[in-house]
Parts: C-alpha cells; sequence; structure tokens
C-alpha cells in the first residue's frame, strides 16, 4: 500500500472554496453584527458617510468571494464522480441558496441602501444554510 497521491489543483480548488465562503459569510457578519450597531452612535449624516464607506471598501472582497465561489464550486463539482439523485437535489438548493447569497450582498454593498441591514441579514440566514447543506453533501460523497 503506497501513499496516496494528493492532487494539488484539488487541493487549490478546494482552499479556495473555504477561503472565499469565509471572506464572505465572515465579512457579512462583522458588517451586520458589528459595524452597523456601531454606526448607531453616530450623527446621521456621518452615520450614512460611513455606512456607504464601509459598502465601497466591502465591494471588491464581496467581488473576490462571489468569483472564487463560483470558479471553485464549478470545478469541484465536475471532478465529483458516482452522485446520487439526493445529492443532486440538495446540490440545487444549496445553489439556488448561494444565488440568493450573491444578489443580496451585492445589493447591500449598494451605496444609499436604505434596506442593507435586512439584506444582510438575509445572506446571513441563507450563508449558515449553504454551510449546513455543503457539510451534508461533504457526507454523502465520502460514503
Amino acid at each position: 500500500m503506497g501513499v496516496p497521491m494528493v492532487d494539488p489543483i484539488a487541493v487549490f480548488f478546494r482552499v479556495l472554496h473555504i477561503f472565499s465562503a469565509i471572506t464572505l459569510l465572515g465579512g457579512v457578519l462583522a458588517w451586520r453584527f458589528a459595524a452597523i450597531p456601531a454606526e448607531s452612535a453616530l450623527a446621521d449624516e456621518t452615520r450614512a458617510k460611513q455606512a456607504n464607506a464601509t459598502a465601497v471598501a466591502w465591494r471588491p472582497w464581496l467581488v473576490f468571494a462571489v468569483v472564487g465561489l463560483i470558479v471553485s464550486g464549478i470545478w469541484n463539482f465536475l471532478h465529483k464522480t458516482g452522485l446520487t439523485p439526493v445529492y443532486h437535489a440538495i446540490f440545487g438548493i444549496k445553489v439556488l441558496l448561494a444565488l440568493h447569497v450573491f444578489a443580496a450582498a451585492t445589493l447591500a454593498a449598494r451605496p444609499g441602501n436604505a434596506r442593507r441591514s435586512r439584506q444582510l441579514t438575509g445572506v446571513v440566514v441563507s450563508g449558515i444554510i449553504v454551510i449546513i447543506l455543503s457539510a451534508i453533501l461533504r457526507g454523502l460523497t465520502l460514503r
């Protein structure tokens, strides 16, 4: 019995996927539950400027995370074999929720957005469900 070979490309795409997910969800969690509450201590005009500055600063990270998740997700999916109909059903739900995460996070990053807090809360909820579904899918492919 030899040592199994590790595919460096597979490792790269897995790390890219995990890092992108951490960046997206971690950034949204910090924004929603730290930055937005902290802004409430500011005067209205300052609060709006700070909120818009945060949105502008977040956008490049959001784009990186979304592109990283899409590219690595496609690569990871195309290199899996023996997937069952149950896997495909759960994966479909995961993709739909991920699309919601991408869309709501993108909308939240627009300057002057009065619904930002609500949209970020939706991203957090959907993002956590995506992670749970990912753990379920991981278990389905290890058997």
